[in-house]
């Protein structure tokens, strides 16, 4: 038979093939597995208390449209996402009382994380506890599909090329960041829109269980929103109504049974010219055309996926050394460097979110200490003293908080987790609606009169602050700093006895369990959220504390709960 040419194309096929079938099948690549975003329930923690993560969208309320420019929300956008954790049951076990956990300025459900497992972590024999973190609307608008991929494939440097280098990760390239002027319609998810949202997210308890089971908890700013809720009027129906308690952590108004709001109506609608912080609450005329969400000054948007690619390096390879031009631009700022040295992933998730190096502070924690290079001390974004990495020629590593002495209070593999893990979940809230600071501003004596202009004019209605007859339990850290800040809100209700069909029914405010104030301002501001469960000092004292409280302040007993979507 005469020989005939191959086509190249064939020629190169059955090499390949030959190849294959010669070589090691030990060395053969395998293709990864298809993608599927991280799943929506999962157990996200074993021990004697098996604890179950359901992730799940709550329809929410529909705000007015921007009156500047007729833009609506769109109706995808009209949502809260509730992040519920829960004993692993199937059904779901009925629940002796539910957390439900408002985050703060600039926060997301998951910087409740730590916090969240460690109020299911304490549940009883046949009467457990749930925690429901909320995620606002406005966290709907991130784009986590980088960070998604990432944790399932368990390869940080896929949201890096995601974000930063224009890379299509399993068929989506970025469209990049949201623009001011895209939301315009965010100009009005304030307080009345908030208030509206967690309104539904408690209504997915039976109206005859929410005295008895809701506790309502609040952080920073979300503590004041908190407080706003239970003033609020609901139709003639007072929040605290439906609660069981209140529970703030280094978050209080200080304007409680205030005259009049502190926050007069010309710099509501114009801004403070006086107000040292005014570029994080603008005026609303300026939020209507311009400044829809707020973004760290100097940091801006981008500092949130370096944050999340941070930690799962810290998670996954903490003691590489890992160059990134984009997390060491962020660190310039942020730690005020000219240089950044060499450091392992563990120690950059360190100097990043360290209560002694973070420049943020209102973000930071105490998670341990550097090792490996002098430091110096530098003026923060803020103005505080902090320190820096400062030798050049050093390989910076990480001590771990409870190595350090004295021992600090949080893991830096809790915190590192709170940032990425789970579908389209953070620690942060990367377009915080400026309107919602400037109404909780506005709202924050909880008394609104008929005549003030909150009320008359923007229909605020948090006006039953001085009726409230809920238990109320405030945890004071180190950014409120004294328990004296309590005393506006202690004075409005002071004269409120414990109302009926409540445990403590008929108890004045001097019972011990009526008005708690437990001080841990050792504590940094997130500390209380993040902090490490692990039996010992300020952080297990204050989970004990809370449960206990919510143990005290519901009957015995439980309410069934949807398995996931009311």
């Amino acid at each position: 038979m005469p020989f005939r040419r191959m086509p190249p194309s064939v020629l190169a096929l059955a090499s390949a093939s030959l190849l294959v079938a010669c070589s090691d099948p030990a060395e053969v690549p395998v293709p990864p597995a298809p993608y599927a975003p991280p799943p929506s329930s999962t157990v996200v923690e074993e021990g004697p208390v098996r604890i179950r993560r359901d992730i799940f969208l709550v329809p929410g309320v529909t705000p007015p449209p921007n009156p500047l420019t007729g833009s609506t929300t769109p109706a995808e956008l009209n949502a809260v996402r509730i992040v519920r954790y829960r004993i692993d049951a199937d059904p779901p076990a009925p629940a002796r009382a539910v957390a439900v956990l408002m985050p703060g300025f600039l926060g997301g459900a998951s910087s409740y994380d730590a916090m969240a497992r460690a109020i299911v972590r304490r549940s009883k024999a046949g009467e457990p506890f749930e925690a429901w973190a909320i995620d606002r609307r406005s966290n709907l608008l991130e784009d986590h599909h980088g960070h998604d991929v990432a944790e399932v494939r368990k390869d940080p440097e896929i949201a890096k090329r995601y974000y930063f280098e224009e890379e299509a990760v399993e068929g989506k390239t970025f469209p990049g960041f949201v623009d001011q002027a895209s939301v315009d319609y965010a100009s009005e998810w304030g307080l009345d829109t908030t208030i509206g949202d967690l309104r539904r997210v408690v209504e997915i308890v039976a109206p005859e269980e929410r005295k008895a089971r809701v506790f309502l908890v609040g952080h920073s700013l979300g503590a004041t929103i908190a407080e706003e809720y239970a003033a609020w009027d609901f139709d003639g129906t007072p929040g605290y109504d439906e609660l069981a308690g209140l529970v703030l952590v280094d978050g209080v108004a200080r304007q409680e049974g205030a005259l009049a709001p502190k926050i007069t109506e010309d710099d509501y609608l114009k801004g403070s010219s006086q107000d040292p912080n005014a570029y994080l609450t603008p005026g609303l005329e300026t939020i209507r055309k311009t400044t829809r969400y707020i973004a760290l000054p100097l940091l801006g948007l981008k500092v949130y996926p370096v944050a999340a690619i941070a930690g799962m390096r810290a998670m996954w390879s903490p003691t590489a050394i890992t160059e990134d031009p984009y997390r060491d631009n962020a660190f310039l700022t942020l730690l005020s460097l000219t240089e950044v040295p060499r450091m392992t992933n563990r120690a950059a998730m360190g100097f990043a979110m360290d209560d002694s190096s973070n420049g943020v502070s209102f973000a930071a924690v105490s998670c341990g200490e550097s090792k490996g290079g002098a430091l110096a001390e530098y003026d923060s974004l803020f103005g505080t003293k902090l320190v820096q990495p400062s030798d050049p020629t050093a390989t910076y590593n990480w001590v771990e908080y409870d190595a350090k002495s004295p021992r600090e209070h949080t893991s830096l593999d809790d915190i590192s987790r709170s940032w990425f893990e789970g579908p389209s979940l953070d620690f942060a809230e990367w377009y915080f609606p400026a309107r919602l600071s400037l109404d909780a501003q506005a709202a924050a004596t909880l008394v609104l009169k008929d005549g003030d202009w909150p009320r008359a004019t923007y229909g605020m209605r948090a006006i039953h602050g001085a009726s409230m007859d809920l238990p109320i339990f405030a945890a004071v850290a180190g950014l409120v700093g004294d328990t004296a800040a309590l005393d506006p809100l202690r004075a409005l209700v002071q004269n409120v006895a414990i109302g009926p069909d409540r445990p403590l029914a008929g108890k004045p405010r001097t019972d011990p369990d009526a008005f708690v104030v437990l001080d841990i301002v050792k504590l940094t501001h997130i500390d209380p959220l993040s902090g490490t469960d692990d039996g010992q000092g300020d952080v297990t004292k204050w989970y004990d504390s809370l449960t206990k409280w919510m143990t005290t302040n519901s009957p015995a007993g439980a309410v069934v709960l949807a398995p996931s979507a009311p």
